[in-house]
């Protein structure tokens, strides 16, 4: 049986860097390496999962977008189905951002990155 996978764009793979230099910067190496490990587990956690989420409000967030949410370690990770094994993580958010619109300009900002991706996939 295959595993499932997940694959990052450029943007999200980004975002996910700037995280951990934030929470090293704040907190220590040690502190972002708990991060680091816990947010790829989170990472895991969607790509084998996501098909079974039910969240009103993380539906609500993603309205009216080719995006799917979850939350991960204070960060919402929007994210896409590729197939049935595998998805396409497109961006990481703080929670503390406004979502909706971080991800209706994401939709534009992403599009090609996520074109790209599924082409190799």
């Amino acid at each position: 049986m295959r595993r499932n996978i997940y694959i990052m764009t450029a943007t999200a793979e980004r975002q996910f860097w700037e995280a951990l230099s934030d929470t090293h910067y704040k907190w220590g190496h040690a502190q972002a390496e708990k991060y680091r490990v816990k947010f790829l587990a989170g990472l895991q956690h969607i790509a084998d999962n996501h098909r079974t989420f039910n969240s009103p409000h993380r539906n609500e967030l993603a309205k009216d977008t080719a995006f799917s949410i979850h939350l991960v370690e204070h960060r919402y990770v929007a994210f896409q189905e590729h197939d049935k094994n595998t998805i396409i993580i497109t961006a990481v958010f703080h929670e503390s951002m406004d979502i909706p619109a971080q991800l209706k300009e994401l939709r534009n900002m992403a599009q090609h990155e996520i074109e790209a991706l599924k082409q190799v996939l």
